[in-house]
């Protein structure tokens, strides 16, 4: 809660909370508030700030017990930084200033949204729903005009609650939407709500959440896959067209797999970050899910920066005979980790796409098989910094910055710290420590490993025009009975990443395409390619989809099953 917000207790019996947000439960209907967009906001401030900004007085005193504390933190002389108390106050007078300069032409209030907390039941079987909009905005026109959209609940929807899936962020509002939600409003989309994601998204599963797991729309005893969780299951249950979400290690194509539809991890950068959650700012995309392959390029057009000349649309209608696929021979078959019904169903797939006029081989990329053990001390020594010593804001980044984002996370994480996620404790403390005792050595071996790794499938690249291996080694697993026993004594949120991290530390795009089913579940095969080349594997997937596999809506889902076309 911003210091600016007032707060009551309405007896939900989850404490107080700001006024301006909507109750946080529990109740057998969920609730329902009208949002005036007054809480902090992602891109504007609070309701009171414009009064309060100037006049306050921060609690920026320092004691002499401040002062030994850093001393002893950087293993400095005590004395030396009492003496350098003036210049430390001056340091602080500055800070004052750049204040209240920023309180200056503060933009306007955003007007109010109504918004309903779905309870999970009837409307909301897989608990996949995190805010819906009572009456979302039509736009007439536009590329996207009439598509529906939900949006994971770590990127920005105007007026909105914005939780990160944690109890850490109850009551924050963003004031303006992502780059990515403006986009889309503009070209005609239509915003549904939010959706669930994991717990400040540190799991590739669905089962941290605070509002409770998400469940698998294939099979509710089994995850659905993270932590773009809810979107996923929203898409494949025919809930929306697109789900708009982030993915840092495969938080899009994880669930993508276990679901049943497409997901797009596109090229680094092509999609503007702006508005959403970051972990660490060189591994974030941003991407979508969607049901149907040959509804990506519209979706590209209207939110991505296009790195050759021509359009999505146009590159997606370039035809795809002829193209060289190459089957990674280190992502299939992992020790203790692959599933070989997995496997096999997509090497089958593999091949079938020779009947679409492709040529299909094996390609090494030796590295790969270490993408894990890289992607972890960048992910974590990142995180650290990103995430908790500058509040979600990192550095070195010439911005957008969004300063109320990171005083609400950075109040509840100094009032509330039994509310940070055990996977955030671990990567916090693993981090903490391990960066110490390596005075952040081996993260700088790691990102040259991460080049070498890069290098190496660029000449695989070289090679072929497409990589093609499993997205996911496994089916989904089944749920835990003690989601907090499960982070702290097993690999159940992680061990989901092992080929798709990879590609956010190459920045290569990457789309998983549904390939099959074993027993009763989807299984992805994930198609890579060259940067700038995201339309050329959508075309893939829908000729895919088209001649070879058309997934079936799950069992839960309410709209008509199409047939199985099966590879074998």
């Amino acid at each position: 809660m911003s210091v600016t917000e007032s707060s009551t207790d309405c007896g939900c019996g989850t404490g107080g909370h700001a006024v301006t947000e909507p109750c946080p439960g529990p109740g057998p209907e969920g609730h329902t508030a009208t949002e005036p967009g007054t809480g902090t906001s992602a891109g504007g401030h609070t309701a009171t700030e414009h009064a309060t900004a100037s006049a306050a007085a921060p609690d920026w005193q320092f004691t002499p017990a401040d002062l030994t504390a850093v001393a002893t933190r950087w293993h400095l002389d005590p004395a030396l930084v009492e003496r350098l108390r003036p210049a430390i106050e001056r340091m602080r007078d500055t800070y004052e200033r750049v204040r209240d300069l920023a309180a200056e032409g503060l933009p306007a209030e955003p007007p109010p949204v109504a918004v309903a907390e779905p309870a999970r039941g009837p409307g909301n079987p897989h608990g996949a729903w995190r805010y819906r909009v009572e009456t979302p905005e039509r736009p007439a026109a536009g590329a996207l005009a009439g598509r529906t959209v939900t949006v994971k609940e770590a990127i920005a929807v105007r007026g909105v609650p914005m939780t990160l899936g944690s109890r850490l962020m109850a009551g924050f509002v963003p004031g303006s939407d992502a780059a990515v939600v403006r986009r889309v409003r503009e070209a005609g989309a239509v915003i549904l709500g939010t959706s669930v994601c994991e717990d400040l998204c540190y799991s590739g599963s669905s089962f941290t959440s605070v509002t409770g797991p998400v469940t698998n729309p294939w099979d509710s005893g089994r995850a659905a896959g993270g932590s773009t969780s809810g979107a996923a299951v929203l898409v494949a249950t025919g809930a929306a067209d697109y789900g708009i979400g982030t993915d840092h290690g495969g938080s899009i194509r994880n669930p993508a797999a276990w679901c049943g539809v497409f997901g797009l991890k596109p090229t680094y950068g092509t999609i503007d970050y702006d508005g959403a959650m970051p972990t660490e700012r060189t591994l974030d995309h941003i991407g979508v899910l969607t049901r149907h392959a040959a509804d990506l390029p519209a979706f590209l057009d209207a939110t991505a920066q296009p790195i050759a000349a021509e359009s999505y649309a146009a590159a997606y209608a370039r035809d795809i005979s002829g193209l060289r696929v190459g089957m990674v021979t280190e992502g299939f078959d992992w020790p203790d980790r692959s599933d070989p019904r997995v496997d096999q169903r997509v090497r089958e797939s593999a091949h079938a796409l020779e009947s679409l006029g492709l040529t299909v081989r094996e390609v090494s990329v030796p590295l790969h098989r270490h993408g894990r053990d890289i992607h972890l001390p960048i992910s974590v020594e990142g995180g650290l910094g990103t995430v908790f010593e500058s509040r979600l804001q990192g550095t070195n980044h010439t911005g957008p910055y969004h300063p109320h984002l990171g005083a609400v996370f950075g109040e509840a994480m100094a009032r509330r710290p039994e509310d940070i996620p055990v996977g955030g404790v671990l990567a916090l403390t693993g981090a903490t420590l391990l960066r110490d005792a390596t005075h952040g050595r081996v993260m700088a071996y790691a990102q040259g490993l991460r080049r070498r790794l890069r290098d190496q499938v660029d000449r695989a690249l070289r090679e072929v025009d497409v990589l093609l291996l499993p997205t996911v080694p496994m089916l989904p697993h089944p749920l835990p009975t003690d989601p907090r026993e499960a982070v702290i004594g097993s690999d159940l949120p992680f061990e989901m990443h092992d080929n798709n991290c990879v590609f956010n530390l190459t920045g290569h795009p990457a789309l998983s395409v549904p390939c099959g089913l074993v027993d009763g579940l989807p299984v992805g095969l994930l198609l890579v390619g060259r940067p700038g080349s995201d339309a050329r594997l959508a075309r893939i997937g829908a000729e895919f989809e088209e001649r070879i596999f058309a997934c079936p809506a799950p069992p839960t889902s309410p709209t008509h099953p199409t047939p199985v076309r099966s590879t074998s």
